[in-house]
């Protein structure tokens, strides 16, 4: 029974799900995987034979060390597996050069060091490749990511990023920007040290319930 934590196709971006797709070819069982038939990318097709090659030697690794199938899903199938997700934000993280990050999210899924070498490179392969076409990969703050990072703020610090600054003679003001963009101007790397937080004071929480 699937839950309101299910991660959906159409709820990706078309970059996500081109990389999902692919990864559901790429990780098909057999020697069709090293052909990959059907696959048409909008990148030079000796980048993405490096790819292929790669996800040909990590399947390999799989097959003799750990003897467990990879659980991806179909290609017409409509939600993401759980070691989907993962591959997607161990791909996100290749592209912005997190490398410990791809190993830390793969873990989980490939325990044998043996194979989890060789899947974290073929991730970081295809995300070099679909970047190297302009498709870069958002980061996304689903239950995944959410339960294996550290709070960025402490309330006492949200309570200082929130006080007023002193306004100073010729100096660009800054602009206030609600709570829910600031997701969306760190993908834009906007500049946070100069905005100004629209957080919910405590009378507005008591008067909505606490929402």
């Amino acid at each position: 029974m699937m839950t309101n934590t299910t991660v959906f196709m159409n709820d990706l971006s078309s970059s996500e799900r081109l990389l999902v797709w692919c990864v559901r070819r790429l990780s098909g069982q057999g020697d069709a995987t090293r052909a990959a038939p059907g696959l048409a990318l909008p990148c030079f097709r000796a980048d993405f034979a490096v790819v292929i090659e790669a996800f040909h030697m990590a399947m390999n690794r799989l097959r003799a060390y750990q003897r467990a199938p990879v659980d991806v899903a179909i290609c017409s199938a409509t939600h993401l597996t759980g070691t989907e997700n993962r591959f997607l934000l161990a791909a996100t993280a290749a592209q912005e050069g997190r490398e410990g990050e791809v190993r830390r999210m793969l873990r989980p899924v490939f325990v044998h060091h043996h194979v989890l070498s060789p899947f974290a490179a073929a991730i970081t392969q295809l995300g070099a490749c679909l970047a190297g076409a302009g498709y870069w990969l958002p980061r996304r703050g689903n239950m995944l990511a959410a339960s294996n990072r550290v709070p960025v703020a402490t309330p006492r610090q949200m309570k200082a990023v929130t006080a007023q600054p002193t306004p100073q003679p010729h100096a660009a003001q800054a602009q206030p920007v609600g709570a829910g963009c600031l997701a969306a101007m760190r993908w834009h790397h906007g500049d946070m040290g100069r905005a100004q937080v629209m957080w919910p004071s405590p009378a507005a929480s008591v008067q909505t319930g606490g929402l």
